[in-house]
């Protein structure tokens, strides 16, 4: 059986390699991400509520991204970014789950059921820090996602974009279940018979691999959508 590895990513302003659970201090403090925040404040962009968000996926949190989210942009933005960076294979229907409202799309001529509200609503509408949440994408084969604001702060935003990544997990190690060698495939057959942490493999027994179903072992990515559906790993950046 595969070894679970340790969860640790780099910090997109120095690249410096940190444990997971220090992450959210080492932004607090890095001079690198600073001297961004010192020339985004001396650009013309307009000042507005900035949000620090920690995405993970749920079943054991190896996969995070921490983001700052412009209170300018809407869900559907963060909605856009989790698609192409994670998620995104088909197309599929999503929705954020925030408190009892739902945020999806909704059907011109149709009215909302109970508490839900389009997904075009305004991030800073929505966000607050120490507000917790989810999203799910596709409701067949889903991808389930824990989302926490743990920051606030007002200034003008470190890039053009609504979105700015500011760290993310490094890609979990896993050993190959037959020989030990590093893992770069993931048989779903095994993962949905046997439960965590499935079956990793090098591509060599890859190729070898009994199980056929789903169409045999599939590709690792850093993603936690790996292996599902027609999942082929995340966009091209800049997301």
């Amino acid at each position: 059986m595969a070894r679970k590895p340790a969860s640790a990513g780099t910090c997109a302003f120095c690249g410096r390699e940190v444990a997971g659970t220090g992450m959210t201090k080492h932004l607090a403090t890095c001079a690198e991400r600073q001297a961004a925040i010192d020339k985004a404040e001396a650009s013309k962009r307009k000042a507005q509520p900035l949000y620090h968000i920690v995405v993970r996926d749920t079943i054991d949190g190896l996969y995070w991204l921490h983001l700052e989210v412009a209170g300018s942009s809407t869900l559907v933005d963060v909605d856009n970014y989790l698609r192409a960076i994670w998620v995104d294979c088909c197309g599929h229907m999503s929705h954020f789950v925030f408190g009892t409202t739902r945020y999806q799309e909704l059907i011109d001529g149709f009215f909302a059921l109970g508490d839900q509200k389009n997904i075009t609503t305004k991030a800073s509408e929505v966000l607050r820090a120490g507000l917790k949440g989810r999203y799910e994408y596709d409701f067949g084969t889903p991808t389930e996602l824990k989302i926490e604001v743990i920051g606030e702060r007002e200034g003008k935003p470190l890039t053009t974009k609504p979105l700015t990544l500011l760290a993310r997990n490094v890609m979990p190690a896993y050993e190959c279940a037959d020989c030990g060698e590093p893992a770069t495939h993931i048989c779903m057959q095994c993962y949905f018979e046997q439960g965590e942490p499935g079956c990793y493999l090098c591509a060599a027994h890859a190729k070898e691999h009994a199980c056929t179903l789903y169409g045999g072992p599939k590709k690792r990515f850093n993603s936690p959508r790996t292996g599902r559906c027609k999942y082929n790993g995340p966009a091209k950046p800049p997301y």
